[in-house]
Parts: C-alpha cells; structure tokens; sequence
C-alpha cells in the first residue's frame, strides 16, 4: 500500500515556513475542508482517513474503549480516543500511535528524551524495555476544521518515520557494532512496527487521557 499519509505536503511544511499561498490551500484534497470536527470519534476519524486516501481503516474494541487501526505503507497506525469522560456522547482528544519493537537495540530513555528535546510535535514514550510508542494528541473540542485534522494527521505520519530513522541511526552510532551485524534502519534489521498488546495500548493510552478543569483563568498565576 502506497504510503498515502506521509505526504509530500508534510515534507514541505517541516522544511520551510508556509508561504501566504500554502497558507491559503494547503493542497489536501478532502471533502468539506472547512467543516468542523467537535467530537473526537471512530465515525468521524475514519471518514476522514477514507477522505485522505487511505484504505483499511477499522473500528476495533477492547474492554469498553473503541480505537481505529489502520495499516499504511507498513505501519500499523492506532487512533485511539481520550477525555471521553467529560462530556457524555463525546470525546475530546485523538491520540495518535505507531509501536515499534527495537528488538535488542537497547534504546535508553536518554536517547527517548534528547528525541523529545528536539521534536515537540511528536512525542517518544517507552512503555517497556523493547519498546517505543510515537504519539501525538489533537484537541478536538471546541472545534477544528477537517483540513485541519488532516495535516494533524499528515505531518504526524513523516515524523514518525523520520524517528524510526533517528533511532535507527541513534544505535548505530552508539554501539560498536561488528561488521556482520546489519544496521537498523526501517525495514532492516531488529526494527519492526507492531500491534501493540492491550496493556502496551492502556499504558500509553493513560498517559494520553485527561480531565480537563474549567477555571475560567487561562494560567494559575494570571
């Protein structure tokens, strides 16, 4: 499957600041652009995948909570949905997930947070000694646009594979590695992406989940 949401746009909005045209059209090609996402659900999130392009997108459920997967290009993307809590009938946030097993790479939570230190939009998180999840959370309430949603959606795809990347290449240059031992890089070596066991999802998924407090005041020292 082409790898329909690592576009070239997200490519050209990490590289250059947007021009006034970008601005204006961002190129994404979906059905009412400007219509209003306020309700972080599987229906919602799978029409608009289906609007970008991609194929496959399922509902799926486990112990109450649903979630949408998604195979693209070879990584099995997870949306999962959190606050649901604080308003009946909806949920507030997206979180979007890709696991990847790092084998016996000995990625160090040093080498997680130098990546978070550089990269603030998508986040490392190590939910067990082999594994690293990549996240992003999209707060929906109060309303965004679906062009909006989808270049959420679109940069958060490159990211994720620039990180397999910087990881891959983090190991390489971290360890001495004998000839006969093959670089890890995205499709080679130890490096895989997987579905994640229902406690890896729960664990990343709390950290993910919140409920917010409405004080009426924009900071605690204002």
């Amino acid at each position: 499957m082409r790898r329909v949401l690592a576009t070239t746009l997200a490519s050209l909005m990490l590289l250059a600041p947007l021009s006034p045209a970008m601005a204006q059209d961002t190129g994404l090609k979906i059905s009412n652009p400007k219509g209003i996402i306020d309700n972080a659900s599987p229906e919602n999130l799978v029409a608009l995948l289906s609007d970008m392009g991609a194929t496959g997108a399922q509902v799926q459920e486990d112990s109450g909570k649903k979630f949408v997967t998604l195979n693209d290009g070879g990584l099995p993307y997870i949306f999962g949905f959190a606050g649901c809590e604080v308003k009946p009938g909806k949920c507030m946030t997206v979180v979007m997930l890709v696991f990847i097993d790092m084998g016996n790479a000995g990625i160090t939570a040093d080498m997680v947070n130098s990546r978070n230190n550089d990269n603030f939009f998508v986040t490392s998180v190590k939910p067990d000694e082999k594994t690293i999840a990549f996240g992003r959370g999209v707060l929906v309430n109060g309303g965004i646009t679906r062009e909006n949603m989808a270049l959420n959606i679109a940069v958060y795809a490159n990211l994720v594979r620039e990180g397999i990347k910087h990881f891959s290449s983090q190991v390489v240059a971290a360890r001495n590695m004998p000839a006969t031992v093959q670089n890890l890089s995205w499709g080679q070596g130890q490096v895989r992406a997987i579905l994640p066991t229902p406690q890896q999802l729960q664990a990343v998924m709390r950290e993910q989940d919140f409920q917010p407090i409405a004080s009426g005041r924009f900071g605690a020292s204002w």
